[in-house]
């Protein structure tokens, strides 16, 4: 059975491919940079051969905000945050943790599933255990 995932055009689920699941990217074949998502053409170099490869199964903490009002899926009170990817992209991404957590700067973080009670999957970031 295939997992509906709340938004398959930025991550992959468990089994769609080699490493995942983790955020989708692209690295360009001449120049090694990654980028978050598809790209037909490489920022860096402006080279043609993107592959798309599975990222950010581990990151670091970057800014984080708690928020307390509900949003599709999340139930306040949550905390999200801009995360740094091991392989360079940054992206924003729900944080499991506790609302009143301590939440230092370039905390260790390993991307996760997390099932949702509409029977989709989504994904956060939680602290390395």
């Amino acid at each position: 059975m295939t997992q509906q995932l709340t938004n398959p055009a930025l991550f992959y689920g468990e089994g769609e491919v080699d490493g995942g699941p983790g955020l989708k990217g692209a690295r360009c074949s001449a120049c090694a940079t990654v980028v978050l998502q598809s790209a037909p053409v490489c920022p860096r170099c402006f080279g043609r051969s993107m592959q798309p490869v599975c990222i950010g199964r581990r990151a670091t903490l970057g800014l984080s905000s708690r928020v307390y009002h509900s949003a599709d899926g999340f139930a306040a009170p949550y905390v999200i945050a801009e995360v740094q990817t091991e392989e360079g992209p940054r992206s924003f991404a729900p944080i499991l943790v506790p609302v009143d957590a301590p939440l230092p700067h370039g905390l260790p973080l390993r991307f996760v599933l997390v099932p949702r009670p509409d029977g989709r999957v989504g994904f956060a970031y939680a602290p390395e255990a």
